[in-house]
């Protein structure tokens, strides 16, 4: 069974507005809640911001924060809960970043990437979407 992190630990994440629990769960149960399309699922403890990462992780897209016309544009841009990510590289001055997935290159502000909620998988890992 999985452990779980506590309330408040990701900013953006976990939303705990409405009655919108799972049966049998309440928003004070120690879990954090992430909604994705209708499901409302904890998060797990090994998850972590995108921006987060450093050059040569890889990891899997989680959850999409954010609202409204950024929050579709990350979407359209394929990050979508289950992708496979590899965090390239970073500019100078660490703004922007450089993200390879589903065969393409993809340069977000850093600002951006910490809407997205991904667990890592490792280093330098074959990040094909097969």
């Amino acid at each position: 069974m999985p452990s779980f992190k506590k309330p408040g630990g990701i900013p953006g994440f976990g939303h705990t507005h409405g009655p919108q629990t799972e049966p049998g769960h309440s928003l004070s149960d120690g879990h954090r809640k992430s909604h994705v399309g209708h499901l409302i699922r904890s998060i797990p403890e090994e998850a972590e911001k995108l921006s987060a990462l450093s050059p040569g992780d890889a990891c899997l897209v989680f959850d999409v924060g954010g609202e409204g016309a950024l929050r579709r544009r990350l979407l359209d841009m394929g990050l979508t809960p289950g992708t496979r990510v590899l965090f390239r590289k970073a500019a100078p001055l660490g703004d922007p970043i450089e993200l390879s997935l589903r065969g393409y290159a993809l340069t977000l502000r850093r600002e951006d990437a910490g809407r997205i909620l991904v667990l890592p998988i490792g280093q330098n890992q074959d990040i094909s979407n097969k």
